[in-house]
């Protein structure tokens, strides 16, 4: 056991971190109920940690120790299902023929990052930036107005335009048209 120890303290350390990490966590859920705020841990770390510590001795099956951190499992199981269908959810999402009262008549696919905005705030380095996932043309009686939106629903910028194609000059070189 304790050659153990000595020649693989990569492995101890790291093991030792996850073991400090899974204890913050459960500590940081405790205060959270007891007092009623919100008091974060880091979900997770602790399990891989552990895994990744025992992969890097020469017993590398212990590294199975690191997947009955609960909240490995629940990171596993629950949150990146959920990061998966909110991400295929975002890419599928078609406009519907009226937004604010008016017909769409063309939209981009999905992109992660068309563009980015920097709005502005009072407060000194409080400036949020806002990213163009999609771009929506909208029919107007004299126009079109061309929608930047983040995310699906978002709209954070609007600007009128006489013809279709000054709406696709003033968008991103990379989007891609879909024509309702």
């Amino acid at each position: 056991m304790v050659d153990f120890i000595k020649n693989n303290v990569a492995c101890d350390i790291l093991v030792l971190l996850g073991i400090l990490a899974i204890i913050i966590t459960w500590g940081a859920r405790y205060e959270s109920k007891k007092t009623g705020r919100f008091v974060s841990g880091v979900p997770a770390l602790g399990g891989i940690l552990i895994i990744v510590g025992f992969l890097t001795s020469n017993v590398k099956w212990l590294a199975v120790i690191g997947l009955f951190d609960p909240d490995l499992i629940y990171f596993l199981v629950k949150i990146v299902p959920d990061i998966v269908s909110v991400e295929r959810e975002e890419r599928n999402w078609i406009p519907p023929g009226e937004m604010e009262g008016k017909k769409v008549v063309l939209y981009t696919k999905y992109n992660k990052c068309y563009e980015e905005m920097i709005e502005e705030r009072e407060a000194p380095y409080a400036n949020e930036i806002h990213t163009a996932n999609r771009y929506v043309v909208l029919q107007e009686d004299n126009g079109f107005t061309l929608l930047k939106i983040e995310h699906t629903t978002k709209i954070f910028s609007r600007s009128f335009y006489k013809t279709m194609d000054e709406c696709k000059m003033a968008a991103s070189d990379k989007a891609k048209w879909v024509e309702v």
